[in-house]
């Protein structure tokens, strides 16, 4: 395929997707906000649907536009794995971290800051706040996924372009990096601290993503692992825990622990696709019909 034709879209796609982050850390430093802000909350979906406002206009700057087997209108042959699979494994692997943090006594339960002190009241918030941001987590995941696991991975995947999973990984570092300097976002002891452990645990979660959803030929599972991930550790183990601020274990999105763990579940997941005899051209070629490139 000429390089001429493959780079365009992505130019296109990269230019909309972190321009608009860009925009967005501007605005919010400029405001004096952080994502604890209360009007992060009416920025997120901007921020969260850029991809998929990428993945839009990048499809029509190609003639024929390029489609997929990566739908949203199909539930995916894994049937129940689709969902129960990205449920479980961010569950495991901050269940771990935490589990790891409480031994070693820099973590303690104290669920809703010590507001919640009957079963009762933990089981009621659990069901309300879950369900809730169940609903508009997948929602604004789903905007992310449209463009990262949609279109991005899957392109460069039919076009044949070599490394494609570390492209859509710096694709998404570039995408997150302006919102990390400009709104605190996952921030661990630093810009450059945490855009390091950002980059070094998103690169195994990029992977475990695309590999679901290609297994499923279905983009469910990307979206499903995306929103699943984002509740659990932004909101569950945070409202069940207390952790000590003077440590990099489990502070942001990926402290020290949880990148790890992600690094042995992608690296189990690859050795196991290797051993079986598959690599990830043959992986992509499987999940995707012919496309005119």
């Amino acid at each position: 395929m000429p390089a001429t034709k493959m780079t365009r879209p992505l130019l296109i796609y990269f230019c909309i997707s972190t321009g608009t982050t860009a925009v967005t850390a501007l605005v919010t430093s400029w405001m004096g906000w952080t994502v604890t802000s209360p009007a992060w909350g009416a920025l997120v979906p901007m921020a969260m649907w850029a991809p998929a406002l990428a993945a839009f206009v990048a499809r029509r700057a190609e003639h024929p536009p390029f489609l997929t087997r990566m739908p949203l209108g199909r539930w995916g042959i894994t049937g129940a794995q689709v969902i129960l699979v990205p449920l479980v494994m961010p569950l495991v692997v901050y269940g771990v971290a935490y589990a790891i943090a409480v031994s070693a006594g820099f973590a303690y339960w104290n669920p809703g800051a010590g507001r919640w002190t009957t079963g009762s009241q933990i089981a009621a918030n659990l069901v309300i706040n879950l369900g809730l941001l169940g609903v508009i987590g997948t929602l604004t995941a789903m905007g992310e996924e449209i463009g990262w696991r949609g279109y991005l991975q899957p392109r460069l995947d039919a076009a044949g372009v070599r490394s494609s999973i570390t492209i859509v990984w710096l694709f998404q570092v570039a995408y997150h990096a302006p919102l990390m300097a400009g709104a605190d976002y996952g921030l661990v002891a630093g810009f450059g601290t945490s855009l390091v452990l950002f980059a070094i645990g998103d690169l195994p979660v990029s992977f475990i993503m695309a590999r679901e959803s290609y297994r499923a030929r279905s983009l469910w599972p990307a979206v499903f692992f995306h929103s699943f991930h984002n509740t659990i550790s932004q909101w569950l183990f945070p409202r069940l825990f207390t952790v000590s601020q003077d440590q990099p274990w489990l502070r942001g999105e990926m402290g020290l622990l949880p990148m790890l763990g992600y690094i042995v579940l992608g690296t189990s997941m690859y050795a196991w696709m290797r051993l079986r005899g598959h690599t990830w051209e043959s992986v992509s070629r499987e999940a995707l019909v012919p496309s005119t490139l």
